[in-house]
């Protein structure tokens, strides 16, 4: 049985029997209100002709008259006819033997009230009764009606209950349709409720439960997706040199190759181990990048640039272009090796993407109380769809000329990595063939160290 319904009979049960038990309280109170009344009415009719009769018989007797039996049934007789027009019997009894009574049987619903006549008649005995079948009557007719009333007003109050009752729970239907659509995956249902009452308030925090549930889950499905993606991604970058590998090392074994062939073969096997070791190296990197805190320590801008220079002077050299460095600020806080290791991933994404003959620009300066170290060329640049995806593990811009750089697409991802481990913002701009700029913003490197 639903919420409603059990309600509705409830509260239909409830009301009935209270509302009934009240009413015949009521009426039997009533009651035995009438039958008081109507007994304190037949008290004082008995004693007012008890008295009339007692003056009777005391003026017959003071004309000389003796009081026998037959002037006490006359007398009786007389009272008795005039009260019977008025539904009231008497009996008029001399030391229990009775001297008057009415012809007819008495009704059997009266009030009968006996008693003596004041001295000196104490030897007499009046009896009253009198027919209360009216009052009964009366009390029969109430109880139809009462039971009239039941009958009509229980369908009625039924109906108004179910009206009221389907009204009141409509929220909670609209609360379980909710949470039934949320329970069958769909997320983004929301309970629709206006009201200001308690159902409300459950509908508001219903709500915000609703959202941060679908966050987490939309959450948990944008890691799943990454989490695959780099495991198909890493699949794929170890396909490629490991069956490469696999058909140098063949060759170098057949028994018919001269020296130069042996000394090619043994180049395309260091080349795609020297292409494996980076792939692990870089992975090994975002690994440890992800668990560990970043101890910061004041280092130089200017001993920094330079590092950067003479690590990456080979591959500026081998593609002619120049690296001019820009420090407007003394030092900045941070990881040294992790600051080292941002710069180079960028300056190498420079060099690929630029043409012998051009400029790359490695800057540091003071920006809105952060410290900014920024790359900048000149090169091919990316769309907008790339800039949306370039910070994915193993995405790459360019597949054929990052294979032939032997990059595995996870260099940004190390970038931001880094800048997340600093508490940093890191920002990219690029354009097609104008060129990208870099920025890894530090902030408050004034302050000193920061606590992580």
């Amino acid at each position: 049985m639903r919420f409603w319904q059990k309600t509705l009979v409830l509260m239909l049960v409830l009301f009935v029997v209270v509302l009934d038990v009240s009413v015949i309280m009521i009426m039997n109170k009533s009651w035995r209100l009438n039958m008081n009344r109507e007994q304190q009415r037949a008290a004082s009719d008995h004693a007012l002709i008890a008295n009339s009769i007692y003056e009777n018989l005391n003026s017959i007797k003071s004309r000389g008259m003796r009081i026998n039996d037959t002037i006490l049934l006359d007398v009786a007789r007389s009272y008795g006819e005039y009260y019977r027009e008025r539904g009231i019997s008497l009996q008029l009894s001399n030391q229990d033997a009775p001297v008057y009574a009415e012809p007819s049987e008495p009704s059997a619903r009266h009030i009968s009230v006996t008693n003596e006549l004041p001295a000196p008649y104490g030897y007499l005995q009046l009896t009253y009764r009198r027919d209360i079948e009216a009052l009964y009557a009366g009390q029969d007719e109430l109880n139809r009606y009462f039971v009239y009333i039941n009958c009509i007003s229980i369908p009625v109050l039924a109906a108004l209950m179910y009206v009221l009752i389907r009204k009141l729970t409509k929220p909670l239907q609209s609360l379980a349709d909710s949470t039934k659509s949320i329970a069958e995956g769909n997320y983004g249902q929301r309970v629709q409720l206006k009201n200001r009452d308690e159902f409300g308030e459950l509908a508001q925090h219903f709500n915000r439960m609703a959202d941060a549930v679908e966050r987490q889950v939309t959450d948990l499905s944008a890691m799943a997706e990454e989490k695959q993606r780099m495991v198909d991604n890493l699949a794929h970058e170890l396909r490629t040199p490991l069956t490469s590998l696999q058909g140098f090392a063949q060759y170098l074994n057949a028994a018919h190759i001269d020296e130069e062939e042996r000394i090619t073969a043994s180049g395309y096997l260091w080349s795609e181990t020297l292409r494996l070791k980076n792939l692990v190296f870089k992975l090994l990197d975002l690994s440890i990048l992800s668990h560990q805190p970043v101890k910061r320590s004041r280092i130089p801008v200017v001993e920094l640039f330079e590092s950067v220079r003479r690590m990456e002077q080979a591959n500026l050299d081998a593609a002619g272009i120049e690296l001019i460095l820009d420090a407007d600020i003394p030092a900045v806080w941070g990881d040294r090796e992790l600051l080292e290791s941002f710069l180079v991933n960028c300056l190498e994404n420079s060099i690929h993407a630029s043409t012998p003959g051009l400029e790359i620009k490695l800057a540091a300066y003071e920006q809105d109380a952060a410290a900014v170290l920024e790359v900048t060329d000149s090169g091919r640049g990316m769309s907008a769809a790339h800039l949306e995806r370039v910070f994915e593990p193993f995405y790459r811009v360019d597949h054929a000329r990052s294979r032939e750089h032997g990059g595995a697409g996870l260099g940004l991802a190390l970038c931001r990595q880094i800048a997340e481990a600093h508490q940093a913002q890191l920002s990219l701009k690029s354009e097609e063939q104008k060129g990208t700029t870099i920025q890894l913003i530090l902030q408050l490197h004034n302050n000193g160290p920061l606590t992580l």
